[in-house]
């Protein structure tokens, strides 16, 4: 077993009267099957796997690291559901139950997606 350590920040001086930072940090302990980082150019008008199932509990991770304009964003589909989107230069990294496909389709124009995931 491996460990995978995400640190989440968030810092801010102008969102309310009262400067905002913190930070949270965890350990978690990862296995087989993973995707460590892959890229992947995401097309307009179809959905395309991210990841096409799951064998167990994972987290996983997408990033719209570049689009063909800076409007462009990328329509996440979790079991063919719409999730969320995600713009150029955004990214999410989020807990998934087993048995899960995650899928994705551009808006506006294609995108470069990075993206992986870890099995607990």
């Amino acid at each position: 077993m491996a460990t995978l350590t995400p640190t989440l920040s968030f810092s801010s001086s102008d969102t309310s009267s009262d400067t905002l930072s913190f930070s949270v940090t965890t350990n978690l302990t990862v296995g087989a099957p993973t995707v460590d980082i892959a890229r992947t150019s995401i097309a307009t008008g179809s959905a395309q796997a991210l990841i096409a199932s799951n064998s167990a509990f994972s987290y996983a991770y997408i990033k719209v690291v570049s689009g063909a304009n800076s409007t462009d964003f990328l329509q996440v589909k979790i079991d063919g559901n719409v999730v969320f989107k995600i713009r150029v230069g955004e990214f999410a990294f989020f807990p998934l139950y087993n048995a899960l496909a995650i899928t994705a389709e551009s808006y506006g124009g294609a995108t470069s997606v990075e993206y992986g995931f870890w099995s607990v």
